[in-house]
């Protein structure tokens, strides 16, 4: 399977907010995390597109859209990478290890990298450590069903 990522753009927003709310529906019916992906839409992709700060891709497996990547400078080469979401039928096929990598090619003055994820689900921690992120041992507790992991990423 070849694996792409595309700046996103204005036109194809409709199908990536789709995409977004498919991939992260399962997440929010478990842990009903108001702040949740499965929440935000159109308002928050189109900020996104017009910032300079903000780097906004479409995940292509084989030529077809299958879900988004979206990354920040935080601090002076420190990067977050703010959202990875996959079509459920693309996911544990290698895709979001993939894109991470893609997208890292595209950011070459990222010295570092920073992600949060559900601590419990172990398909997104085995896709960080299989992209090379790591362990801190910090969380976050964001409700009494949901706490991060926090995972970074030093680039050499």
């Amino acid at each position: 399977m070849t694996i792409s990522v595309e700046i996103a753009r204005k036109r194809g927003l409709r199908k990536l907010i789709a995409m977004q709310r498919a991939a992260f529906r399962p997440l929010y019916q478990l842990y009903r995390d108001e702040g949740s992906p499965y929440l935000r839409g159109r308002k928050e992709h189109a900020e996104w597109l017009k910032r300079t700060d903000r780097y906004v891709y479409q995940i292509c497996a084989d030529g077809k859209c299958c879900g988004g990547i979206v990354a920040f400078e935080r601090e002076n080469g420190v990067f977050y990478l703010a959202r990875l979401y996959i079509l459920p039928n693309m996911q544990g096929k290698g895709v979001g290890a993939q894109a991470i990598a893609l997208l890292e090619a595209e950011l070459p003055q990222a010295r570092k990298w920073s992600v949060d994820f559900p601590a419990d689900q172990p398909q997104n921690r085995r896709c960080y450590e299989k992209a090379g992120y790591r362990d801190t041992g910090l969380t976050r507790q964001i409700n009494e069903r949901l706490t991060l992991a926090i995972y970074e990423k030093e680039v050499n």
